[in-house]
């Protein structure tokens, strides 16, 4: 799923682009900055709001010679259509939901990388980041985290990445950042995590060593 553009994504051509865009702001926009904006010439613009002013979907006004829409949120469809946009959030939510399912709870899971920067398309990996506790019962967690991974797949229609480690693990590697291979990644990681269940990274890893 492309979680930067849901509604253009599920909803082909320019009726997806104008609706996409005028999701994504709750002010009017006159039709010529709406159909810039979302890459529609004017004229097919105007059609195609007019369509959906007629089924309701949009709002339209005339302020002089300046058609004003956006989108109604009253509407069955409108509300659709903003739930759609705010993707990426729920998908989120439901994401933490998923990890209160984890058993033994984890230190710490995370996402990160770019669903959690908020660009993450069709070909975009799910990046999760597990602490396991030290008394995590190996099979048992490894079960858990399958499950979580095999959910959050389902949940997504993306590819579900996960790297687990334990806490002290996670801080000898992160420590090493700036000597290692791997010190882009740590730092995008650090920027980028999200917290989806128990501690914050910047905790775990320790605020002074996360700001470096």
């Amino acid at each position: 799923m492309d979680y930067s553009r849901p509604v253009e994504t599920l909803i082909p051509g320019a009726q997806g682009r104008l609706l996409g865009a005028l999701a994504r702001v709750e002010a009017e926009l006159a039709v010529s900055a709406l159909a810039a904006v979302a890459g529609v010439g004017r004229t097919r613009a105007s059609a195609v709001l007019s369509e959906l002013a007629d089924l309701g979907i949009v709002s339209r006004r005339e302020v002089g010679p300046t058609v004003l829409v956006r989108l109604e949120r009253g509407n069955a469809v409108g509300q659709l259509v903003a739930r759609l946009a705010g993707l990426r959030s729920q998908v989120i939510e439901e994401l933490r939901a998923l990890a209160g399912g984890l058993d033994p709870r984890p230190v710490g899971l995370f996402l990160f990388g770019s669903l959690a920067r908020g660009n993450a398309d069709a070909a975009s990996d799910i990046d999760i980041l597990a602490i396991h506790p030290e008394d995590s019962g190996g099979e048992r967690w490894a079960a858990s985290l399958t499950e979580f991974s095999s959910r959050a797949r389902i949940l997504t229609g993306n590819r579900v990445q996960v790297l687990d480690y334990d806490l002290s693990d996670l801080r000898r590697r992160y420590a090493a950042r700036d000597e290692a291979p791997g010190a882009r990644f740590w730092r995008s990681v650090a920027e980028d995590a999200l917290t989806l269940a128990g501690a914050d990274f910047r905790e775990l890893v320790g605020a002074d060593h996360a700001a470096r």
